[in-house]
């Protein structure tokens, strides 16, 4: 069955140097003719780097995660420095943005990540070391003028609401981080603070 599978989606769907050409348009803020504009069109390996982070994924080191998205401009390597802008990065501003080394590239593979020097266009893989700069989803790159990627968006609404708090006071520390990683680590769960003071879930 797994085979029939992957058959079918090498025979159906598009590759990303083809989908590339027209869901630009779809998956960029910019302008349709800047440099980062055109390399997700041609899915250019040697075009700037534009990268959209699409989830985190929990790592065995507790309280880390790896930045998992696809490579959809230019190559991203192990060292490489690199412009790391969250969901409200304004161009221009400084605002959400951070300038950092990526520690390491890896290819995930279900339960098991091999370690990769480098990684071009039209490649899904996983970075370690920016999931300090990122809460869900992010962009990056190494073009100065580059704009966001556009955010997913997921046509669900939160069904359940619970409150939560500590058994102990003195706990609340531990809550809060807990709450933290099950943010990151989920894209569809919300946890925030109601106004009066009761920590939500939903």
């Amino acid at each position: 069955a797994g085979d029939a599978l992957l058959q079918m989606l090498t025979i159906h769907l598009p590759s990303p140097h083809t989908a590339q050409k027209y869901r630009m348009e779809m998956l960029y803020e910019g302008p349709k003719d800047d440099a980062a504009a055109i390399g997700i069109m041609n899915c250019d390996p040697a075009a700037p780097l534009m990268m959209y982070i699409s989830k985190m994924v929990p790592t065995s080191d507790k309280g880390r995660f790896y930045a998992f998205g696809r490579v959809y401009s230019g190559t991203v390597s192990t060292g490489q420095k690199a412009r790391i802008m969250g969901p409200n990065y304004v161009p221009g501003k400084k605002d959400d943005l951070f300038l950092k080394t990526i520690q390491r590239t890896i290819l995930m593979m279900g339960r098991y990540i091999e370690p990769i020097e480098d990684v071009p266009a039209g490649n899904i893989v996983g970075l370690v070391g920016v999931d300090q700069y990122l809460v869900k989803t992010g962009t990056i790159t190494t073009l100065e003028t580059a704009h966001n990627m556009k955010v997913m968006k997921f046509s669900v609404s939160p069904v359940v609401r619970v409150a939560v708090e500590p058994k102990n006071a003195s706990d609340l520390p531990k809550l809060m981080e807990g709450l933290k990683r099950l943010a990151k680590s989920d894209p569809l769960v919300q946890c925030f603070t109601a106004p009066t003071g009761e920590h939500i879930v939903a």
